[in-house]
């Protein structure tokens, strides 16, 4: 077992500066040259906290903290509710952070390593965070479970039917008579691929064929970017299945420049639900993905991980992905 004795002498340390490190203290004075070599080390030797460091922590802070990238995204908000819906019930406060800040030597990530100041972590990670952050958090007794992923330290993560929701936004146009439907937006990460499955699944199902994937990351003006590489594709496009609201939304706004007549012309569908869908013009078509039982559903994972009970990580099925049908969607127009 790799001790805090063996991290010291690797890094050329004290044990007291080793120490400091791993339990998030401040008291001990050192560079951030050292703090970053302390925790190459932790993270390459795998360190982690024996039983009787952990038997000590037997009080709880009360709170657990939440990280997501871009913490103003709206497609978060009916998560926030259930997180903070079920850490009240539990008498739990919850601190809320942008991945932004998950680096290396941050004050944040030094507030969430600190001994007995956090007691659970909820993550969106998917490949956001730095590797070297995960491996430290690895190191800590506090325990980590991962929103929208599957894969996360001891296994406890919590996902939406991705999968689905690309399945059923491509079953929604397909059964208002679209044929030549295309796929925009995301980029490389589990979350955009398992999406896209779906619509690869159902178009193939149909007897149809699949687009390739037009990848143009995320936010409004990924949407503006995918509109013209959508429809340069041959034959034509008459619907799209946008990866998210928000791109869906700066789809919109791009095929009302260009004169597009949305859905005359162009139908739309995009996947998660937003209050901004209903503002958009013509009001935007979504797949809601049941957002509040996953931000309910990872409070009680850390809740289960802090009583010492084995992970029940898996996906939401119920309630299932649902189309919400608004104005950006109709049968196309049929050949002059």
């Amino acid at each position: 077992m790799v001790t805090q004795k063996d991290i010291a002498r690797r890094a050329g340390v004290s044990i007291s500066v080793v120490s400091a490190v791993v339990n998030g203290t401040s008291h001990t004075r050192m560079s951030e040259e050292t703090r970053e070599r302390v925790e190459a080390v932790l993270a390459e030797l795998e360190y982690v906290p024996n039983d009787a460091a952990r038997a000590l922590r037997r009080q709880r802070a009360g709170t657990i903290a939440v990280v997501v990238e871009k913490v103003d995204n709206p497609v978060y908000r009916d998560m926030f509710h259930g997180i903070y819906d079920a850490a009240e019930a539990r008498g739990w406060a919850v601190v809320l952070g942008d991945t932004i800040w998950m680096k290396s030597g941050s004050h944040f990530l030094t507030r969430l390593l600190g001994r007995g100041s956090i007691d659970g972590i909820l993550m969106r990670h998917d490949g956001i965070i730095d590797e070297t952050v995960m491996r430290l958090l690895q190191t800590q007794q506090t325990p980590v479970v991962t929103l929208e992923g599957r894969h996360a330290p001891d296994g406890r993560w919590i996902a939406v039917d991705d999968i689905g929701a690309g399945a059923i936004a491509t079953d929604h146009l397909i059964e208002l008579g679209h044929r030549e439907i295309a796929y925009v937006g995301g980029g490389r990460a589990f979350v955009t691929t398992a999406r896209y499955d779906g619509y690869v699944t159902r178009m193939e199902r149909a007897g149809l064929t699949p687009r390739a994937l037009v990848p143009t990351e995320f936010g409004y003006d990924a949407g503006a970017l995918g509109l013209p590489l959508a429809l340069a594709q041959t034959p034509r496009p008459t619907a799209i299945v946008v990866n998210n609201v928000i791109s869906g939304i700066g789809l919109l706004a791009a095929a009302q420049d260009a004169g597009i007549d949305i859905p005359g012309e162009l139908s739309v569908i995009a996947i998660h639900d937003a209050e901004a869908a209903d503002h958009a013009r013509p009001t935007l078509t979504t797949v809601r993905l049941p957002m509040a039982e996953l931000g309910q559903r990872g409070v009680e994972e850390i809740a289960t991980a802090l009583e010492g009970r084995p992970p029940r990580a898996g996906v939401i099925h119920d309630p299932a992905p649902m189309v919400v049908v608004r104005g950006s969607t109709a049968p196309p127009r049929r050949p002059r």
